[in-house]
Parts: structure tokens; C-alpha cells; sequence
């Protein structure tokens, strides 16, 4: 699945002239896609530059490939939250072994990775 971003917003939702993050215009594949405990969709992207994969509303962007990654699952969290995402990536406490730089998290990130963006080029 991929996406392209046709507008910034910061996390309240509003515009944004500028990103570090995004590119108005550039498409992204998507590696997770979320409905949190409030009902917002987002996706979870590889962001430009260096400060890697993160989180963005769903509304920043259109879609242009509906292939959804043969990797994905369902998945539901206890507190009624749902996820396309990962075996791996939906196991408990696996974002936070990614973002404290757990080097075997680095390395499963970027094998999952490679499956998602292998699939659909």
C-alpha cells in the first residue's frame, strides 16, 4: 500500500507550511495502518530525512496503490484499538524496543520492512 501526501498538518490536525517529516507530493509506503482508541486513522510511514518512522493522520494523504502487504494481519488491542501491521510488529512492546534502538528490533524492522516494500515497488 502506498500513499501520497497532498497536505501538512501537525498533531492537533492543523496546516503546516513545512515538514522535516513529510513532502507534499512524495509517496510513502505504508508499514502499519491504525485506528487508535478515538477513531483516527493513521499510518505508520517512513518519514524523510533522518528522523525515521512515525506516526501521521491519514488525512495528509491520498491513496495510489490499494495492495495491501501479503505480511499483514489484523489486530486488535485491549483497549479497542485496530491494526494492519506485522506478526512481529504487533507483538507487545515492539515499538518500544524500535525506538530505544533495541538492535535486534533494528533488524526485524528492517526485514518486515523489505517484505512490505518488495510487494508492492
Amino acid at each position: 500500500m502506498k500513499v501520497r501526501c497532498i497536505k501538512l498538518t501537525d498533531s492537533m490536525g492543523n496546516p503546516r507550511e513545512k515538514s522535516s517529516r513529510l513532502s507534499i507530493g512524495k509517496t510513502y509506503h505504508v508499514l502499519e495502518v491504525i485506528q487508535d482508541t478515538h477513531h483516527r486513522w493513521l499510518l505508520r510511514l517512513p518519514g524523510d530525512g533522518s528522523n525515521g518512522v512515525a506516526l501521521f493522520a491519514l488525512e495528509q494523504f491520498e491513496i495510489v496503490s490499494v495492495r495491501i502487504p501479503h505480511i499483514w494481519i489484523t489486530k486488535w488491542n485491549v483497549n479497542g484499538g485496530f491494526s494492519l501491521t506485522t506478526e512481529v510488529w504487533g507483538q507487545p512492546g515492539y515499538w518500544e524496543r524500535y525506538y530505544d534502538r533495541d538492535p535486534e528490533a533494528l533488524k526485524v524492522f528492517d526485514e518486515e520492512k523489505a517484505k512490505i516494500t518488495q510487494g508492492d515497488p
